[in-house]
């Protein structure tokens, strides 16, 4: 057998997968199949087809190998994984020689980045129905607390009900209560309720991150039923099925007769405090009608706090949020003059006052018009940022601007385009809204541009200069 931690050391493309999957594999096997783990060359380019033969090899003996992949998830996040890798595994798995076990956060083909990758026969190879692994349960405890017999620390049967009242059973949660409660106690000791009860406390201070990262883990529905259940029993019928479920799961939460109860008082205390900030998101976004009410003073609020290096800009980006009502399709018609405006700063800084070709650009294949200068185009304009910003093939040439403030004025003009030519096209105020922060991000990335030349270290505290 082999475990594989796929959350360390993360693989980013098949032929990195590959070489930490065989090296797995050739350790596992050393002990028991030398030969054919000698076979396992990790630097060799055919590492395909030697995983391929080994498992033949095995199949042929009637031999196995169990591999555990933890943390699956984290591989999955990444794009650079192509189907290739995931049809090459399913070709091993269909031998006998090989069985896969996965830990993941979710369904493994919901979890895939790509649609490529979600469209191999890879993922039908496991069982429909996973294992899923939710909070401690009554019959987890003995186990867990083991390590309390070893220093001969007992807990009577009121402290255990509280270590399970206030961590819920929460993996995490029980593992900082129980490491503090070791620290603490002396050995030999019995420890009942007041014991418990007065270090659960003190981790409501001392790991407020972990908390934190609980708390964030949960979508905001959750998080505001979460803080309804902290303050109040819930009958279980105002309470979707799902929703319930996956509190419970979580140890947040348990079914008493026909309320839902809170199962986690770190969480329900942490929840209690948090639910002003949720109960104020819900007030202002927590529909439709009040998402297009209150947008418009987020987006302003939003570029209150970025240090835009151009009044001008930052002139045309606030008109367009201010068109956001009546009419959300007025404030895309601001798109043309923000993606001129930021493209004038961006030659500025680029090219001499006279707008003509830099030798290292020729030199790189960047061609201008026939008289070797900047066209006027602007379309032509952002073919030519998205050239010199290229980072796949080459380094790029700019010695400003990076490749997201790049990407960031081509869709701005592209949407500029539109805007003169909407052709009866109904443009939303979600649309127009999700315009006017990208307009706000181009104002921010495009100032740390200009602000620092390439290769130089920056200071987010700093305020950024005007450029060229």
């Amino acid at each position: 057998s082999m475990y594989l931690d796929l959350r360390h050391g993360t693989p980013m493309t098949d032929h990195e997968f590959r070489i930490l999957f065989a090296g797995c594999i050739k350790s596992a096997l050393q002990q028991v199949e030398s030969e054919l783990a000698d076979c396992l060359e990790l630097d060799d380019n055919g590492l395909s087809y030697l995983l391929n033969f080994v498992f033949e090899e095995m199949h042929r003996k009637g031999s196995r190998l169990l591999a555990v992949l933890d943390g699956f998830d984290h591989v999955l996040k990444g794009s650079g994984i192509t189907r290739n890798l995931w049809d090459e595994l399913l070709s091993l798995c269909r031998m006998s020689s090989l069985r896969l076990v996965t830990g993941s956060r979710g369904r493994l083909r919901e979890l895939c980045k790509t649609e490529e990758s979600r469209t191999s026969d890879f993922w039908e190879i496991f069982y429909d129905t996973p294992l899923q692994v939710g909070c401690f349960e009554a019959h987890d405890w003995s186990g867990f607390l083991s390590p309390f017999s070893a220093r001969n620390i007992k807990l009577d049967g009121s402290a255990q009900k509280e270590f399970a009242n206030w961590t819920g059973g929460v993996p995490t949660l029980a593992v900082a209560l129980a490491s503090r409660l070791l620290q603490d106690a002396p050995a030999g000791i019995l420890l009942s309720k007041p014991h418990v009860d007065s270090v659960a406390k003190t981790l409501l201070g001392d790991r407020r991150d972990l908390l934190a990262d609980l708390w964030d883990d949960c979508s905001i529905d959750l998080q505001s039923l979460l803080a309804d259940v902290a303050n109040d029993e819930l009958s279980i019928a105002d309470v979707p099925y799902q929703v319930r479920r996956n509190l419970e799961l979580r140890g947040f939460a348990r079914p008493s007769g026909n309320k839902l109860r809170s199962s986690c008082c770190l969480m329900a205390h942490y929840a209690s405090e948090q639910a002003g900030e949720v109960n104020d998101l819900q007030r202002l976004f927590g529909n439709t009608k009040r998402f297009e009410g209150n947008i418009r003073r987020l987006l302003e609020l939003r570029l209150a706090q970025v240090k835009v290096a151009d009044s001008q800009l930052c002139g045309y980006v606030e008109r367009g949020i201010r068109d956001l009502k009546p009419d959300p399709a007025n404030s895309i018609v601001w798109a043309r003059s923000i993606a001129e405006r930021a493209l004038d700063r961006i030659w500025a800084a680029e090219l001499p006052s006279d707008r003509t070709l830099p030798h290292e650009w020729d030199a790189a294949g960047i061609e201008f018009d026939e008289r070797g200068k900047l066209p006027r185009r602007r379309g032509h304009q952002c073919g030519i940022l998205r050239r010199i910003t290229e980072t796949e093939e080459r380094g790029p040439v700019s010695k400003f601007i990076t490749k997201p403030t790049c990407l960031l004025v081509d869709h701005i003009q592209s949407v500029g385009n539109f805007g003169q030519h909407k052709d009866g096209n109904t443009v939303s105020i979600s649309i127009a809204a999700a315009f006017c922060l990208s307009a706000i991000a181009l104002c921010e990335s495009l100032s740390r541009d200009l602000a620092t030349p390439r290769g130089t270290a920056t200071d987010e505290d700093e305020e950024p200069n005007t450029g060229p």
